[in-house]
């Protein structure tokens, strides 16, 4: 996955002809509001937030993160994998792989530069399930495209994959994790995982 995808995470919360307006509308709004929200905080805390990256991880949870669907996402990553996993396998391969995002893409957002975020026309696929796509200014060289594949929860509309150019996230992990699993099985990932974030707490 490209290096943008770790800024890009940060910058969100982030058919059918049949598919009503509003079901886009929605996902789109919260989609828009919560971009607004994390460059806002991202504006006022300037480079404070590379002294002090614990605020920057409370920014992401507080703003991002109830707009994400963790455990769907890790069964897609884990895919094959996650019906061989057993119940706390998988709660702990959730909990690793979330933190894992945070920490990769908090570290992305420090370098955050104004960059100009511009909204595209949302795609519905049916009543439940929104593209919302976004593209990303960055001043030199062709924009970036960014693809927020969203679906209704009775919690809301959540996140549960972003492809950048084209690149799924959720097709990414699965193809580096899944090397990782054939070595050293789930156990061994979820390990690698949660030493990798330890490692980047200090």
């Amino acid at each position: 996955m490209k290096s943008v995808l770790s800024s890009i995470f940060g910058l969100i919360l982030l058919g059918s002809a049949m598919a009503s307006p509003a079901a886009s509308a929605d996902a789109e709004t919260i989609v828009r509001e919560t971009t607004e929200k994390v460059l806002a905080a991202l504006r006022s805390e300037g480079d404070t937030l590379k002294d002090d990256p614990k605020r920057l991880h409370a920014i992401i949870e507080q703003l991002v993160l109830p707009h994400f669907d963790f455990r769907q996402m890790s069964q897609w990553v884990l895919g094959v994998h996650w019906r061989n996993a057993t119940p706390t396998q998988r709660d702990a391969f959730v909990m690793q792989f979330e933190d894992l995002l945070v920490r990769t893409y908090s570290r992305a957002l420090v370098d955050y530069r104004n960059q100009k975020v511009a909204f595209l026309p949302a795609r519905a696929r049916s009543a439940d399930e929104v593209t919302v796509r976004a593209s990303i200014d960055q001043g030199s060289g062709p924009a970036i495209s960014i693809a927020y594949e969203m679906y209704r929860t009775d919690a809301g509309w959540k996140v549960y994959d972003v492809a950048i150019d084209g690149v799924s996230l959720v097709i990414n992990y699965r193809s580096s994790f899944g090397q990782e699993i054939r070595r050293g099985g789930i156990d061994g990932l979820i390990q690698r995982l949660a030493e990798k974030n330890m490692s980047d707490r200090g």
